[in-house]
This record gives structure tokens, sequence and C-alpha cells, in this order.
């Protein structure tokens, strides 16, 4: 899973339905992420962590998924606004054949799931269709406390793609999520209700040129609605409810030019985000060029820049560059420095409540090194330092409107090993360290000082298994004495599952959730001034039994 990848962090709210779809996401202790799938990208406009909920719809039917691919790090030349933290690519299957497959499972909390997906070729069409549900109900943490609830997520879909020849094709894809949930807050009393819908239509051209040039045109436009609310009165500051309705666009043109000594990728980008509640709206339009040149045998040069010219803001310049060198076939490093720059979301900007009209970009610069040693072909060990200084950030005051800061740094290193132990058994082991100097949410412990990361897989014949998690440790040097914030500082979150192969179309697995029944807790009030044990304890041990079926 993601949370087993050094450096990478989400943030849940433990009662199902409070939030529970959308997952604060942080790469290296920032979660100004960007999210892509198949290279385009979905959170536009939106600030920080807030493509959660789409996030999460798409890696439901992992059928769907071919890899999920991780870039730590700035990378506003090559992907724009919001990637400070990093890069989160979904890469999706290509059909090659025509299959199906059906997955139908029960688990604790009332869980239920049901998955479909189909993908197929037939001439030079491809396609691909896919239909997911999930319903949980109330949970149950570790110390045996009930948090009322009950969601019910629906996400479908489908691919079409046509192949003019092997050199250029066309896909237009359509994506649908609906979130209905309710419960009861144990922290901010009351009983709560909710509803998350989202839509997304993809049109993509792909056109191989010429054996070095390559061209991709993208229009994406995406609508979503949003409602929170507590109906009953209990909590004063919901009153009214929450309500959101939104829409973005993009369209990017994207030139790939490939060489034996020579890389370069270049295009121009124009995104827009609307807020349909108040009529206000964000626009941006960009040129990036990068490229990699091998100008020595083994040593390659990285550099790139991006120009941005966003509506009601100045015009930005960012500006990347990297050296790397394999020294040996088994050993390399590198050492390079990119900017970052993030245009404020929609809601930070015209929210009625918490908004601010006059926020500016926040922008900043990573600087990273790294070493690569393989020890055999499935035996290797990856390390990168980096440090990330803040020229303007953004942050939250006490009243919870939103404003601009001056300064800051976070630093740290994230290191992981991987190792096949025999021919059915392969391991990884991961660390990754955090300092960060800002008064914020970090400094509360939300992020994790030191955090190990392992997991051991089997898989022979008809049997397959895992087991895996992670170790938190929290950074008290700041907290306040004598007040308990969290349940812990230090805990382990340990999760197994196991498949049987019954035959080459049916498969049974079993999964187990925070096996030792740790009581933990990404999401606290503690520390808010809320009163002892008000944390947001994420669910206990829980169990799924599931059934599979291909064709």
């Amino acid at each position: 899973t993601l949370r087993t990848i050094p450096g990478v962090q989400f943030l849940n709210y433990g009662s199902n339905g409070l939030n529970a779809n959308k997952s604060g996401i942080r790469i290296n202790g920032s979660n100004d992420v960007i999210i892509l799938v198949d290279g385009v990208r979905l959170n536009d406009f939106k600030g920080a962590g807030s493509s959660g909920y789409a996030f999460t719809s798409l890696l439901n039917n992992m059928d769907n998924v071919e890899r999920v691919e991780v870039l730590r790090g700035s990378a506003a030349v090559m992907y724009g606004s919001g990637a400070k933290g990093g890069v989160i690519n979904i890469i999706t299957r290509k059909p090659t054949s025509n299959t199906a497959s059906m997955d139908i499972a029960r688990g604790s909390f009332g869980k239920e799931a049901y998955k479909f997906n189909a993908m197929g070729v037939k001439g030079k069409i491809r396609y691909q269709v896919y239909d997911d549900k999930s319903i949980e109900g109330s949970t149950k943490d570790a110390s045996g406390k009930v948090w009322p609830g009950h969601s019910n997520t629906k996400s479908s879909g489908a691919k079409l793609q046509y192949d003019f020849n092997k050199d250029q094709n066309l896909s237009v894809s359509y994506d649908k999520t609906s979130s209905d949930f309710t419960g009861v807050d144990l922290i901010y009393k009351g009983h709560y209700v909710g509803a998350f819908d989202s839509e997304r239509l993809t049109l993509k051209h792909d056109w191989n040129l010429s054996k070095l040039w390559n061209n991709t045109l993208v229009y994406r436009n995406s609508k979503e609605k949003y409602l929170w609310s507590k109906p009953g009165g209990e909590d004063p500051d919901m009153a009214q409810p929450v309500t959101g309705d939104t829409e973005y666009s993009l369209f990017s043109d994207t030139f790939r030019y490939k060489s034996a000594t020579y890389t370069m990728v270049g295009g121009l980008e124009y995104v827009k985000g609307k807020d349909n509640n108040n009529g206000k709206d964000a626009k941006n339009t960009s040129m990036f060029l990068q490229g990699d040149w091998e100008f020595l045998p083994h040593l390659t040069l990285s550099g790139g820049v991006r120009h941005d010219s966003p509506k009601n803001f100045d015009s930005h310049n960012s500006f990347s560059y990297k050296l790397a060198w394999d020294i040996t076939k088994k050993d390399s490093i590198y050492a390079g420095r990119s900017d970052y720059y993030i245009l404020p979301s929609l809601s930070q900007l015209y929210d009625v409540k918490f908004g601010n009209k006059d926020l500016k970009a926040s922008e900043g610069r990573t600087t990273s090194i790294g070493y690569n040693h393989e020890f055999g072909p499935e035996n290797y060990l990856t390390f990168g330092w980096f440090e990330t200084k803040v020229g303007v950030g953004l942050n939250i005051a006490n009243d919870g409107t939103y404003h601009n800061v001056i300064g800051g740094i976070i630093r740290g290193w994230n290191a992981q090993y991987n190792v096949r132990l025999s021919r059915y058994v392969n391991a990884k082991l991961g660390w990754s360290h955090l300092y960060y100097d800002d008064s914020g949410s970090f400094s509360q412990g939300y992020a994790p000082k030191d955090k190990a990361t392992f997991g051991i897989y089997y898989d022979k014949d008809k049997f397959g298994a895992a087991f895996d998690g992670f170790y938190f440790i929290r950074d008290t040097s700041r907290a306040e004495k004598g007040v308990k914030g969290w349940p812990s500082d230090k805990y382990a979150v340990c999760n197994l599952s196991v498949n049987y192969r019954a035959n080459t179309s049916t498969e049974f697995y079993l999964k187990v959730d925070n096996i030792f029944n740790k009581l933990w807790a990404e999401h606290t009030d503690v520390i808010w001034n809320g009163g002892a044990d008000t944390w947001y304890a994420m669910p206990g041990r829980a169990l799924t039994l599931g059934m599979k079926l291909r064709v």
C-alpha cells in the first residue's frame, strides 16, 4: 500500500462517514500534492489534500490500475501549480484482451463491497468499463468506543479508445463518483449528514509523429458538488449547511522528443476553475520546457523552466535543474533543485467564512540529493535527502481564516531497501525522517518525526500472503507539557492479507487491517482545547472476506 512508501502519509478522520472518503495526502511533510491519472492532472485550484475523494475512488478497483507511481519533491516545471510535496500518478491498464472480473466482499463494521470491471479489444477499438459500490456502518476503535456512522459510495466509469494505427489513437473516458454519509460527531457534538458527487470527462489524442517526436492533446472537464450539515442545531458553528458547486477545465498540448542522448518535453497548458455558488473563477495559462541531456557517458544534466500567467496574480517563472551520474552499473547519485509554485484554491480565496481574496501564491524551492545501489536484480537500496525552503507560505489563523506567512523550512530524508529473499518471498524496509520549523500542525504532532515502513510478501502456486505496516514516532519536543494530545506518540499499525487461487477464474481472500488492534489517531482536538481524549480514533481490528471471479 502507499502507506508503506517512505515519506508518504495519509490523514484520515477515523469515524466512518466523517470525511472518511477524503484522505489528506502528504509527501515529504507537505499536503500540496498533485494527483495524476495517466499523466493528466486531477486537482486544479482545489487546495492541499482536496482530491481525496477522487483518489480513493480511483483506487477502489485495482483491476483498473496497472501501477501507482510516486514522485517526491517539488515538480512545478513539469506538473504545474501544487507540486510542493510531490506527485502521485495512477497508471490505468491498457486492454490487450477481452476480460471481466467481479469482486464481492463483506467485513467488519457493516462493510460491503461490490466491484465489476471489464475490458477488451475489438479491431481498432479498446474499451474498459467499471462499477463499484462500497457500504460501511458504525466503526469501533481499539478502546471499544463506537463511532456511529454510515456511508454509501458508488463509482463508475468507461473508457473508449480508437487506434487509427500503431502511432495514433484517440480516447474518451468518463468517471463518476457519488458518496452519501451520515453519523454522529463525538467530538464536535451533533448528528451530521453529507454528500459528495463528482463527474469527469477526458479526451486525449496521442500521436507518434516519428521515431523521435510525440504529441499529446488533452481536454478534461470535471464537476464537483458537496454538502456538509448538522441539522440538529447542536453545533452553532454549523447552523448553516456548507455546500460546494465547482467546475474545472483543463486543456494541454504536450510534445516529447527523445533521442539516444537527449530528451525534451514541453508544451502549453490552460486551466480554469469556477465556483458556481458565487460566480468567482480562477484561470492560469502556462508554458513549460524541460530537457535531459546525457552530455557525457553516464552523466546526465536536466533543466527546465515554466512560465505561469494566472488571473489576478503576477506572472511567475519556475526553474529546475539536476545532475545525475551512473557511477557504475550498480551505483548512481543525483543532486538537484526545483521550484514550486501554488495558486490559492477557490475556497481559500472566496469562501464566505474563511476565504481571503488578498492571498498571494505560495512559492519556494526544494534541494535534493540521492544515492541508489543495486545489489542484484531484485535487491536494491534507495536514499534521498531533501530540504524545502518556503518563500511565501499559506497558513490558517486561530479563527480558521487563511493568511500568508513568510519563510519556513522542511528538511528530511527517505530510505528504502527492497530484497528478494527467495523464489517465493520478497520484502521491503523503509525509514523516513522529517524536521520542520513551523508552529502549525507539524509542531502539534500531525506529521511523524520518524516513520518506519515494512512489508513481506509471499506468492507460490495457489497461495499468496502479505504482512505490512508502519511504525510512527511523533515529535513531542514542542508539545504542551502534561497534555496527552494523542492516544500514543509511538505506535505500529500492521495489516495482513491472504489469498487462495482455487483455479484460473476464482480467488478467495482475507484481509485483516490493524491486526494487533492498536488505538491510534491521525486527527485530534485535544491540542486545540477540545479536552481529554478528544481525538478521532482510527478503526480497530477489521476483517474483510471476499471472492473474485474472472472470465
